[in-house]
């Protein structure tokens, strides 16, 4: 049980600072007019997201559906919880959305989009950080 959680702990670690810095990479990738930059930001980009944002999405969501699943736990926190969570997906599919858009070409107009991406994504973390620890119902 210990390891699951730190597992879990781990994973929701790594998620969530992939997601917080994935905008801005996106939006990095928009500002460069050399040609050669853009591909390996691209590039880059692209590699966080598919082997670390991804994985760790996958095993932070896998890991606490085993942690309440196997403590039984489904008090009305856990519910708006899982929604915020959801929106945290929601948010990680839009990141992925943006890096196809940036490696067809390079969009100054994606920085707006990238913002409102990461506000997002600060108050969905907050919130559910705050639902963990106050459970609120």
């Amino acid at each position: 049980m210990p390891l699951l959680k730190l597992l879990h702990f781990m994973a929701l670690i790594c998620w969530c600072g992939a997601l917080l810095y994935l905008p801005a990479m996106i939006a990095a990738g928009t500002r460069s007019s050399d040609e050669m930059f853009y591909r390996d930001h691209a590039h880059l980009t692209r590699t966080v997201f598919n082997l670390i944002a991804t994985p760790a999405a996958l095993l932070a969501i896998g890991s606490g559906t085993a942690l309440f699943l196997r403590e039984s736990i489904f008090d009305p926190w856990l519910i708006v919880k899982l929604t915020t969570v959801a929106g945290m997906v929601l948010c990680h599919a839009l990141c992925g959305v943006l890096i196809l858009r940036i490696e067809r070409a390079a969009e100054p107009a994606l920085r707006r989009d990238c913002l409102l991406i990461a506000l997002l994504l600060s108050a969905l973390i907050g919130a559910t950080l705050w639902l963990v620890l106050a459970k609120p119902f």
